[in-house]
């Protein structure tokens, strides 16, 4: 019987072929720390730190970061261009705390004791916090009980997807927080819609539908390159349905973010007015 789904499974078997190939080859958090930091800036670190997402690293987050949230001077959106969790767990009281939602069957993430509804395993963050290859640079110490509960991500700001829908995003982050996106895209990230001919930020459904081969050099932000961590979580199992759902779920930075309590009239840098991300930009603003 041919059909969607069966369309469907053929698509996900085909992205577990082309991973295998390419895989054969190689409580709610504020982060303001006084009134005028609403989005977690640090402002007074010269340090790099890692701002690469497919492994490569400067400094160690809490090497010698002194903010609330380290890894060097602000990007566009008001955070450091980030860390790598899964090479650079940490030190000093620092955590390089994963940004990173995404959760199985597309639904929001799982957190332990947060009473999230229709809510699924995390792939990248909270107790999966180390395979994420994409977070910031947080001093937890200084916010002790106020994030996730998870040992593997203790204290971490909640993470949180910027384009969910209102309703999600108060069912994650609390009915008084917003989710302000930590990373802005770059142009790399974007891929020509074969529907529309614009351009949009590429997904992991892009991956099942073979548009894009998500290597290493392939984007800019793109979680998980190559796929090796959802093949970790899944046990090494590239036909298995977990693998599948995994690779679904992958995102560039437009879907990653942290929960923030801001001050009343303000909004999150990707949402003020004339703010105009790289695909815009592509298709003419």
């Amino acid at each position: 019987m041919s059909g969607p789904i069966s369309r469907h499974r053929d698509l996900l078997h085909r992205a577990g072929v082309l991973l295998a190939s390419i895989l054969a080859c190689g409580p709610t958090i504020d982060l303001e720390t006084d009134g005028s930091s609403a989005t977690g800036t640090a402002t007074t670190n010269s340090n790099e730190a890692s701002a690469d997402e497919t492994g490569a690293s400067g400094a160690a987050c809490g090497l010698s970061d002194t903010e609330l949230v380290g890894g060097g001077p602000p990007g566009p959106l008001g955070y450091p261009d980030g860390c790598d969790p899964s090479n650079d767990p940490g030190i000093n009281g620092y955590r390089c705390c994963s940004d990173d939602p995404a959760a199985a069957g597309g639904l929001a993430p799982d957190y332990q004791d947060k009473n999230i509804s229709n809510a699924g395993l995390p792939y990248f963050s909270g107790n999966n916090n180390g395979f994420s290859r994409t977070g910031q640079c947080i001093h937890v110490a200084a916010i002790a009980g106020q994030g996730l509960l998870e040992a593997a991500a203790a204290n971490c700001p909640i993470p949180c997807n910027p384009t969910w829908p209102g309703e999600t995003i108060a069912d994650v982050c609390g009915p008084a927080r917003v989710c302000c996106q930590t990373r802005a895209i770059e142009p790399k990230d974007c891929i020509e819609d074969p529907e529309t001919g614009l351009f949009r930020p590429v997904t992991g459904g892009d991956i099942i539908a073979t548009l894009t081969n998500w290597r290493p050099g392939d984007h800019a932000t793109h979680q998980d390159p190559n796929g090796s961590g959802c093949q970790a979580l899944a046990g090494g199992d590239l036909q298995s349905p977990f693998f599948l759902d995994c690779v679904e779920q992958l995102n560039v930075a437009n879907q990653r973010g942290f929960c923030m309590g801001l001050p009343a009239g303000q909004a999150c840098p990707h949402e003020q007015p004339g703010y105009i991300d790289a695909c815009e930009m592509l298709n003419g603003g």
